[in-house]
């Protein structure tokens, strides 16, 4: 999938034994993310791992999937006001919430972040905001704007409200990690 234009939703993956048995795994890495013990069939997660199921971005939509590869090299500029650009992750579903990050660069100038606001909710039209983060980033650095939470949401949303001086903004990379939970939403 290396240079792949598109977003995956699915991801097959085929292991195949040597000797024709079953084959166990345990954990995958792939791109910043991992997958372990997801779904009906494994079983729940006990361990964090990536819980973004999908992003939005308010401007330059085609940019959005640099904000997932796992590069720092890549990034989302926004296009549009100033304080008018926002990053919506749709999260797991029965994930519990841990952490979210986003990494950013100095370098960026006027186009790095420096105050954000962190919105959730389990609806995109009925967010609350639950904080306000100021960003200082000395060089990249991947600025941490929720730890030590454990809460469902279906939505999480980072709004940038200001960048040093600048309109636009760039993000180099989202994280957003939880666990799975045991029980099914209702």
């Amino acid at each position: 999938l290396e240079g792949a234009d598109e977003t995956y939703n699915v991801v097959r993956v085929w292991f195949k034994s040597p000797t024709g048995g079953q084959v166990r795994v345990r954990r995958v890495h792939a791109a910043g993310f991992l997958f372990t013990n997801v779904g009906a069939v494994m079983g729940p997660s006990t361990e964090e791992c990536g819980i973004i199921k999908r992003v939005e971005v308010s401007t330059n939509k085609v940019a959005k999937k640099f904000l997932t590869d796992g590069r720092q090299d890549t990034c989302w500029q926004s296009d549009g006001r100033s304080g008018q650009h926002w990053i919506r992750l749709h999260v797991e579903p029965d994930a519990v919430v841990t952490t979210l990050a986003i990494l950013v660069n100095a370098n960026d100038g006027n186009y790095c972040p420096s105050l954000v606001d962190v919105f959730v909710g389990d609806s995109a039209s009925n967010l609350k905001k639950l904080r306000t983060c100021q960003l200082s980033p000395s060089g990249s650095q991947k600025c941490t704007l929720l730890d030590k939470c454990s809460a469902s949401y279906r939505f999480v949303q980072i709004n940038i409200r200001e960048n040093n001086g600048g309109c636009d903004c760039k993000v180099r990379g989202v994280f957003l990690s939880g666990k799975i939970a045991p029980h099914k939403r209702t």
